[in-house]
């Protein structure tokens, strides 16, 4: 059983992938389940974001965990945040990504709504992580400190460091492999933190990285490394999807 928790829908700078073209793609690569969420959230398009999670759901089912990514300008607009959670599709977690949108690093106030958000919900939060000032792991150190009844995953565990330090500390904090060097990763299996990992690829965003391959294939190949480095124990992170709840993603 192989879970992908890293996976995106939607718009992005090479175009539009398609909820059919990302879970078909998945499922060829061998993936049994995804957490998913949209990057035409970047775009502020709701209603689109909605449409997809929803075709999402009706081609795949039980094994989608929609994130619902928010931003600032959703958190603003009175009618957006209500639309999305009025929107019938069971959000399994959420996601800010400070590096996209920069004003989450000074606006404490607006992440404490984003966080009240993931608990009313009661489900995880996906922190994108960055070699960069305002999204390095470091970075949310005091808010996973803060907020110790809710799980927290660290997309990329960047800068790797600081992710592990992270992770020795709050037994609420995980990291996803999406994008993360080999290299990061064998120093976290070697700090006996593989309970703490979340199998993930960022797929099909690897189409703008890795132009001469296909998302197939990077996936496979992806799935090879984790494997390599793990060992027999690589199904514990394969597995690894704390987005789940009782019957979430039936396998």
């Amino acid at each position: 059983m192989i879970i992908d928790n890293h996976v995106h829908v939607g718009w992005f700078t090479d175009g539009y992938h398609s909820p059919r073209e990302v879970w078909y793609s998945e499922m060829a690569a061998g993936v049994d389940g995804i957490v998913v969420s949209s990057t035409s959230t970047c775009a502020e398009l709701y209603k689109v974001v909605v449409r997809e999670m929803r075709e999402l759901i009706g081609i795949g089912g039980n094994r989608i965990c929609p994130i619902l990514w928010l931003t600032p300008k959703m958190m603003k607009r009175r009618y957006a945040l209500p639309f999305m959670l009025r929107s019938k599709v069971r959000w399994r977690g959420i996601k800010m990504h400070w590096g996209a949108h920069p004003e989450w690093a000074h606006n404490e106030k607006l992440v404490e709504r984003g966080l009240g958000v993931a608990k009313k919900l009661k489900v995880p939060v996906l922190l994108h992580t960055g070699n960069f000032e305002n999204c390095h792991a470091g970075k949310f150190a005091e808010i996973i400190q803060n907020n110790n009844d809710l799980t927290f995953v660290l997309a990329h565990g960047r800068p790797v460091d600081e992710a592990i330090e992270i992770m020795n500390k709050c037994s609420n904090a995980f990291v996803d492999t999406a994008f993360m060097p080999m290299c990061d990763l064998h120093k976290i299996l070697n700090g006996g933190l593989m309970e703490k990992v979340l199998f993930g690829t960022d797929a099909p965003i690897n189409r703008v990285y890795y132009k001469d391959m296909d998302t197939i294939s990077y996936i496979k190949n992806q799935i090879d490394n984790v494997r390599s480095l793990g060992g027999c124990n690589a199904n514990l992170i394969f597995n690894h999807c704390v987005y789940q709840t009782p019957n979430s993603i039936d396998l």
